[in-house]
């Protein structure tokens, strides 16, 4: 069989998210994330979500979907893993259509756990010490009262112990943490550290259960009238033949229906169980579906993220993903206490729904790139462009504007003469002062012979004649009066 490699890397992050979770701002408040989401974003941050075991899926070489309700889609699928989110199990109708999908091709899997784990609690139960000292009086009140919360559901969706043709539910157990533990899969837990807690025990189907009837079987009343009285069955839209399988503690309301569902019994074999004996994961066959099997686990532990950082559950959830190979398409098919949908119409696909198409073959062989070449052109560009800033304002006032216009000035006649008494008289009249040194050091250069001014016509006015070239040595004998300048002051 196949060998999984499980991604330790993810399973660290759920760890370090965890911790984050518990050292950071005191906050030890519920997750506002459903019970067992497998859809993302919420199925990476839960530690009650299937992430990292959808990964685990993944790095077996099996794509995993999230259908929305058992129809003809699933045809094209090996595995269906029920995540129900309450405690209920799939009703009558749904356990019925199941068993026809396992029937109709060999090599398929059902895998069902047990809604009595919270790997959130559990997670919390572990970690609890890294609070600080002054925190920790309050993290255990609140997770008291998550513990209570989660005992109040049990006991209205649970009333008492029944059989659900796959397992018998025994509601009368108490919490055991288990650590040794027995049957074919136990030679690969030695040594792996971890406790399995196992409240509702999930029994393997056997005639021994015949005899143990609920009490509205024997007193013809239901005991639990917290729980909605509706009818098992909803018929949604008859026109589309859409149905709802909605299990009840009373669905099997008659002596009629109880020794039915022991007629279409299974064959159990157990492949891990405490030491004390308790069926922990077992597997059933049945001459209807004799190449396919269902996979029945007491609880979430082994597939929920909270849970999965342990050694123990990596283990047993890599057992289990053995157990279904070679599978190639998986679906997770998350379920409330409303019940499971049956429809005889495919159910659209809603992979490639908005932006999410541009992440599916084979767009993404062309977004994925160039969403890659976005952010390194992005990055490249950022030291050079920085963030926005205002050009700075210079005041018309500024008497610098007035200099540097005149100095352009100069620099375009080239008459260097006429530049040095310009220079001469800024100092004397606006600075009051003499003029600098350098200014008599500066030498005014000669032009070459043939460069300047061109030759003036005979009889014409030296000062009228045009100014084509730097101006030559004959230009000026005293250098001309400058304007005045008058001072900003």
């Amino acid at each position: 069989m196949k060998a999984l490699n499980t991604p330790r890397r993810l399973i660290g992050v759920v760890l370090a998210t965890g911790i984050s979770l518990l050292s950071g701002c005191g906050s030890w408040m519920p997750e506002m994330v459903p019970f067992g989401a497998v859809s993302a974003p919420a199925h990476n941050r839960s530690l009650n979500g299937l992430g990292v075991h959808r990964k685990m899926w993944e790095s077996a070489g099996a794509k995993c979907l999230t259908p929305q309700k058992l129809s003809p889609k699933l045809e094209t699928f090996d595995v269906i893993v029920f995540v129900g989110r309450s405690f209920d199990p799939p009703g009558k109708l749904a356990r019925d259509w199941v068993e026809d999908w396992l029937a109709d091709e060999p090599g398929r899997t059902v895998v069902y756990f047990g809604r009595d784990f919270n790997a959130d609690i559990y997670y919390r139960q572990k970690t609890i010490d890294l609070l600080p000292a002054e925190k920790q009086p309050r993290a255990e009140q609140i997770l008291a009262m998550r513990q209570a919360r989660e005992l109040n559901l049990r006991l209205r969706e649970i009333p008492e112990s029944t059989f659900c043709r796959w397992f018998y539910l025994d509601a009368g157990k108490p919490l055991v943490e288990h650590t040794q533990f027995q049957g074919d899969w136990a030679d690969d837990l030695d040594g792996e550290p971890g406790t399995w807690p196992v409240g509702i025990a999930l029994e393997p189907p056997a005639a021994t259960w015949k005899s143990k009837k609920p009490s509205w079987l024997t007193t013809q009343q239901a005991v639990n009238p917290l729980k909605s009285a509706s009818p098992p069955v909803v018929e949604e839209d008859p026109e589309s033949g859409v149905t709802r399988s909605d299990w009840q503690p009373t669905e099997l309301g008659t002596d009629k229906k109880w020794n039915a569902e022991f007629r279409k019994m299974s064959q159990s074999e157990i492949l891990l169980a405490s030491a004390s004996g308790q069926a922990l994961v077992f597997r059933l066959t049945n001459r209807r579906f004799e190449d396919s099997q269902i996979l029945i686990v007491a609880n979430g532990a082994p597939l929920l993220n909270g849970s999965l950082v342990e050694p123990l559950h990596q283990r047993v959830g890599e057992k289990l993903i053995e157990q279904c190979l070679p599978a190639k398409r998986v679906a997770l098919l998350a379920y409330d206490d409303n019940g499971l949908l049956i429809s005889q119409a495919p159910e659209k696909d809603s992979r490639g729904a908005g932006l999410e198409m541009l992440t599916v073959w084979p767009l993404s062989a062309i977004t994925m790139p160039a969403a890659l070449l976005g952010i390194i052109v992005c990055a490249v560009l950022l030291p050079i462009l920085g963030r926005a800033q205002p050009l700075p304002q210079r005041n018309t006032s500024d008497f610098g504007l007035h200099v540097e216009a005149l100095g352009r000035m100069l620099l375009e006649s080239r008459d260097v003469a006429y530049a040095k008494a310009t220079i001469e008289t800024y100092y004397r009249r606006v600075r009051g002062e003499a003029p600098p040194q350098w200014l008599d050091n500066l030498e005014t250069p000669r032009p070459a012979p043939g460069v300047g001014r061109p030759p003036i016509p005979t009889g014409a006015n030296p000062s009228s004649a045009p100014r084509n070239g730097p101006p030559g040595p004959t230009d000026f004998k005293t250098p001309p009066e400058p304007p005045p300048i008058q001072s900003s002051t």
